[in-house]
């Protein structure tokens, strides 16, 4: 029996082990898949050519590759996310599947250990521990993901705020719409604004109007506060005046902005009420326990 309890965790590893190795095979090219891409390419209309993530290269980049040849069309990912991020989904995948791997590898390897040992657990414990494990592990790189691409819009509104009204007074002296969105990118500092350089490049070579070349950025991106602006701009491009809009714009954004700092100090402050409450009562209590000590020993 303690063999088996020993045998059991190790095969399941094994198997484990042997899938993710599986991975880094080389896949099987799917010719209907490419002259499918190829088809919805040669349908639609001029586009940008998408800053993609440089390939690092690492162990769970290749093996997101291959479970991405494989199962593709039936994985869902924060695509909009990682592109803000620069993450190739290939790695985000592949990171969440070994760290999936991780979670339900790690309590079998304890079983095996304590069987050894003499000392094993009922099988039913790690195999719960392990399926809970592994959902966390999984959801784990999901999460943080998120965090860093809503820090990473918050980035980006400030800075379009400050974009806006510079197109804007770019605008307001005479300046050509594309040569306000081009020249107005120049002088940013920020990452979001060499995003929009490398963008505005491509739409340059490639015969795209520089705000729908900024359109789809903000589509792409998830960040309707670049849409909006191409929209406007798009308009001033058949020769509207904007200016007021550019400003009404850039104003409403800052006031949103200054919203969401007002619900963050209040979400901290209104955090801080449970641990302060909770250290006053604390302190209360070692005030009167040598009080009550006293009283009840007299």
């Amino acid at each position: 029996m303690i063999l088996m309890n020993a045998v059991l965790p190790a095969a399941a590893a094994g198997a484990l082990i042997g899938l993710a190795v599986r991975a880094l095979l080389p896949a099987r090219r799917d010719l209907a898949s490419a002259l499918d891409r190829l088809d919805v390419a040669k349908a639609g209309g001029p586009t940008v050519a998408s800053a993609a993530p440089v390939s690092t290269g690492s162990f769970p980049e290749r093996v997101g590759t291959r479970l991405l040849g494989e199962f593709g069309g039936r994985i869902t990912l924060p695509a909009q996310d990682l592109a803000l991020l620069r993450i190739s989904p290939a790695e985000h995948l592949g990171k969440r599947v070994l760290f999936a791997l991780y979670g339900l590898l790690l309590p079998q390897l304890l079983q095996g250990l304590l069987a050894l040992a003499g000392a094993p657990l009922p099988f039913v414990m790690p195999a719960f521990v392990s399926l809970a494990l592994a959902a966390l592990f999984w959801l784990w790189p999901g999460k943080e993901v998120a965090r860093d691409a809503a820090a990473a819009r918050q980035v980006v509104r400030h800075a379009a705020a400050s974009y806006l009204e510079r197109v804007a007074l770019a605008r307001i002296a005479n300046s050509g719409a594309a040569q306000a969105l081009t020249e107005t990118a120049q002088v940013g500092d920020g990452w979001i604004f060499a995003r929009m350089r490398q963008v505005f490049h491509q739409a340059d070579l490639a015969g795209v109007t520089v705000w729908d070349a900024l359109k789809q950025l903000g589509d792409e991106l998830g960040i309707p506060e670049l849409t909006r602006p191409a929209d406007t701009l798009a308009l001033a491009g058949e020769g509207a005046a904007v200016y007021t809009t550019l400003q009404a714009q850039a104003r409403q954004l800052r006031i949103a902005l200054l919203s969401d700092a007002k619900a963050e100090a209040n979400a901290a402050s209104a955090a801080m009420v449970l641990p302060v409450t909770a250290g006053v009562i604390l302190m209360l209590v070692f005030v009167m326990i040598p009080v009550t000590i006293t009283i009840l020993g007299s």
